[in-house]
């Protein structure tokens, strides 16, 4: 697929990644900007701050002082990595001005107008990819093949692990000021840390429902919840997913527990074991790999091969991570099980 114009809204931590990544895939493209407030210095790839030159500068980006003359300018392309309840009304303008759409986990706050952003994004066939990356980390995608292929017969109970720890994210500014620990930036583990949701949602589908504890439960006093346990109900077995990012050992651990066999992945080493009851199990690991290498992967494949079916499949993930959020929510305030409530479970 191929991209001449590309429009980035957002230009944060997140947002810079994506643009030194489509940069270099793109190096003829004409690249464009809208950004708010402009406060992100230009990052190297390792997160520090280069001080001798600008975003603007070093990416060949000419910026626009509103989203409307961004528009305007007719992109075929938005890339969009503002916080989390920012993101609805460019993507709604980039849907109705015909460019496609990049956007950052989660596609917003709350599933408020998904239907009819997806019904243009699909009646105009525009290409649409929300970026949950982990999908595209070789390792966990061999994990989902072997989950889907029934290599460790059906699945008893799963168990999806993530520490992270906010305040080390970006030492660049105040972690108080980030969006993810900021209630009307959309923040919250639920959707900050969503990525596992994303992945429980894409090797087991919708479940039937969601419990959910959790809040502020690290020493420092949060607007938002920063620790969350959900059990993930399904017909048959659970599936189990902690989620803190106030913690700091951080880490990630996926164990699935099946009939004939189990599955571990673990960040650490960035290993997986796949064990087969009867038969030949399989280990496997890849300790250089990096977490850059899935943004790669991910830019790679949306402009490269990207197909309408898979526009139709990362708009029923956005859809069902968020179902299964919105559940969570509710169990938090109601201290029981709440149905995951999804109008696109045929999507």
């Amino acid at each position: 697929m191929s991209f001449s114009k590309v429009l980035f809204v957002g230009l944060g931590g997140a947002g810079q990644r994506h643009l030194r990544i489509l940069r270099e895939l793109l190096p003829d493209a004409d690249f464009s900007a809208f950004r708010s407030k402009g406060m992100t210095p230009l990052l190297r790839p390792d997160f520090t701050v280069d001080e001798h030159n600008t975003v603007e500068a070093a990416y060949r980006l000419r910026r626009f002082d509103s989203l409307e003359e961004a528009f305007a300018d007719k992109p075929d392309l938005t890339v969009i990595s503002t916080p989390t309840t920012f993101h609805r009304d460019p993507m709604s303008m980039a849907m109705k001005a015909g460019s496609g759409v990049l956007v950052e986990k989660p596609w917003a706050e709350n599933l408020e107008g998904f239907s009819e952003f997806r019904e243009g994004i699909l009646s105009k066939r525009l290409p649409f990819h929300i970026s949950f990356q982990r999908r595209f980390h070789p390792l966990i995608a061999q994990a989902h093949r072997a989950m889907v292929s029934g290599s460790i017969g059906r699945p008893l109970v799963a168990n999806f692990t993530v520490f992270s720890h906010v305040p080390s994210w970006h030492p660049y500014e105040d972690w108080r000021a980030l969006y993810a620990v900021r209630p009307d930036l959309g923040g919250g583990v639920l959707l900050t840390e969503i990525h596992e949701i994303d992945l429980a949602h894409w090797f087991f589908g919708l479940p039937e429902a969601v419990f959910c504890s959790g809040g502020n439960r690290s020493a420092e006093r949060l607007e938002v919840e920063d620790t969350a346990q959900l059990t993930l109900l399904y017909s048959g077995f659970s599936v189990q997913i902690t989620l803190c990012f106030m913690h700091k050992k951080a880490g990630r651990r996926y164990h699935i527990a099946g009939t004939d066999g189990d599955i571990l992945w673990e960040e650490a080493g960035n290993r997986l074991l796949i064990t087969h009851f009867e038969g030949a199990s399989e280990s496997l690991s890849d300790p250089l790999y990096t977490n850059e290498a899935m943004f790669v992967a991910q830019a790679e494949r949306f402009l490269l091969s990207w197909t309408e079916n898979e526009t139709k499949e990362s708009l029923a993930a956005a859809a069902g991570a968020l179902a299964i959020v919105e559940a969570a929510r509710r169990s938090l305030s109601s201290g029981a099980a709440e149905p995951v409530v999804s109008r696109l479970r045929k999507a």
